[in-house]
């Protein structure tokens, strides 16, 4: 008999018959039902040549079918374990990081996931994960520069010289002047053709030359402010400050302008820090009978913490609100100016609106904006996000506040108990507040029933 593929349909023809004949005759009711009467002798007849095909005499070819029936008895699992074998498609078992397509007929490489990117960072070069990017640095141009935080370009301000010698300050405070030259009174000389004695000149009073009236120091650095003196006599001095401990240097003639000159030493300290500093200065005669002292010169030195302006114009930084709703984070507050500032001073700086940076206790930037100030410093934001942390970070100008944020989301406590004892507590958990909404309910009907007898 020829092999032939036996598939369910084919197998449940013949197999009610076969299970209650005899091997042989349940053998050829298989081959009947698969091939029919013609192709059923037809196949018998080229497997057993020479033989009828009615008895019982089939050959090995016979012999073997007997005793696979004998074998199986009447469950068939030779055949079945055949046609289940041969009607299974094979699914392949992937390695290599490959997985099964969708049709289960072969392995594949999958196509690398692509991270979307939220909170203001972007894909990399790569295009695997998302990174912050670096903040734009303007060029600028027509004679700004860039200011501290490197966020916008600035007319920087005008630089006041420092005036040594018998230069003084003029009206722009953008230069620096020569001192008129010292008016001398010529002492009279004895005639000598007479016999009359020669009459002293009276002693004037020294001049105190003017400087500019306010001056800005950083602190560690050393101020210093040359006061030079006329004296139509040309008498010997000293200088005298209206604060005690005040510094000066030794009497030198300026090159320039031949003046006897003194410098004003300041060098400010930590207690000095934010403060203005007044002086006023006189120089007196000391070898003379009068002791004459000279006019009053006053100072104004403002002394700040740092060299940058910007960030030594803020002293503090108040968050009243931080809380996050619907998506935004709401912030705000005030910001406390330094009283150094003049009034022009401080709306130039609000002008400049500076960058407010919200980041995590770990330094990770989650948002940046600029801030705009209102004129007592009072601020407010609201910046969209989809999540912050409990505990932000705000900075600006150098100043920085740490604030928790109502209505963030808390992480997750890691769980490090059994996985039965978990689901033990949380059943519990589960069937008290199943109780309460019971008894809850309960209570309710109640009340409805008193309210309808009321």
């Amino acid at each position: 008999m020829k092999k032939y593929l036996i598939n369910s349909t084919t197998v449940a023809l013949g197999l009610t018959t076969a299970l209650s004949a005899s091997p042989t005759f349940a053998t050829e009711q298989i081959a009947y039902a698969l091939f029919g009467a013609s192709g059923y002798e037809a196949s018998c007849n080229v497997c057993h040549t020479n033989a009828n095909i009615n008895t019982a005499d089939k050959g090995n070819l016979m012999s073997a079918a007997k005793s696979a029936y004998n074998q199986d008895k009447w469950g068939l699992s030779g055949l079945k374990t055949f046609v289940t074998a041969a009607s299974t498609p094979v699914v392949p078992t992937c390695t290599n990081g490959q997985v099964l397509n969708a049709a289960k007929t072969a392995c594949e490489t999958p196509k690398p996931v692509v991270p979307t990117c939220t909170n203001g960072q972007v894909l990399n070069a790569a295009k695997t994960a998302c990174e912050t990017p670096k903040p734009v640095v303007p060029t600028c141009t027509n004679g700004q520069v860039l200011n501290a935080a490197k966020t916008a370009c600035e007319t920087p301000k005008p630089v006041v010289p420092t005036c040594t010698g018998n230069m003084v300050l003029n009206q722009a405070k953008d230069a620096c002047v020569a001192l008129p030259a010292p008016i001398v009174t010529p002492k009279p000389t004895t005639d000598t053709t007479t016999t009359t004695p020669a009459t002293s000149t009276e002693n004037t009073k020294p001049v105190l030359n003017k400087v500019a009236t306010q001056w800005d120091i950083t602190i560690g650095e050393t101020l210093q402010i040359p006061l030079s003196v006329q004296d139509a006599e040309q008498d010997e001095f000293k200088m005298i400050a209206s604060k005690a401990g005040t510094k000066f240097s030794e009497i030198y003639t300026d090159e320039k302008t031949q003046l006897p000159t003194v410098d004003f030493l300041l060098t400010p300290t930590a207690k000095d820090v934010n403060k203005i500093l007044t002086f006023s200065f006189q120089a007196k005669e000391t070898k003379t009978t009068q002791k004459l002292m000279s006019n009053k010169v006053s100072i104004r030195v403002r002394v700040w913490a740092t060299n940058d302006r910007n960030e030594a114009s803020v002293k503090g930084l108040k968050v009243s609100t931080s809380a996050l709703k619907n998506g935004k984070l709401n912030l705000s507050g005030a910001i406390q100016f330094n009283n150094l500032l003049t009034t022009a001073e401080r709306k130039k700086f609000i002008a400049n609106k500076f960058d407010l940076t919200v980041t995590d206790p770990d330094g990770v930037i989650l948002t940046t904006t600029p801030l705009t100030l209102r004129s007592n410093g009072n601020w407010s934001v609201s910046l969209p996000v989809k999540s912050v942390p409990c505990d932000i970070i705000l900075e600006y100008q150098g100043q920085k506040a740490e604030r928790s944020v109502v209505g963030c989301i808390a992480p997750v406590a890691t769980i490090t108990s059994a996985t039965s004892t978990v689901v033990a507590k949380n059943d519990f958990l589960n069937n008290r507040f199943d109780d309460d909404d019971d008894d809850d309910h309960h209570e309710n009907e109640h009340n409805d029933h008193d309210d309808h007898d009321d």
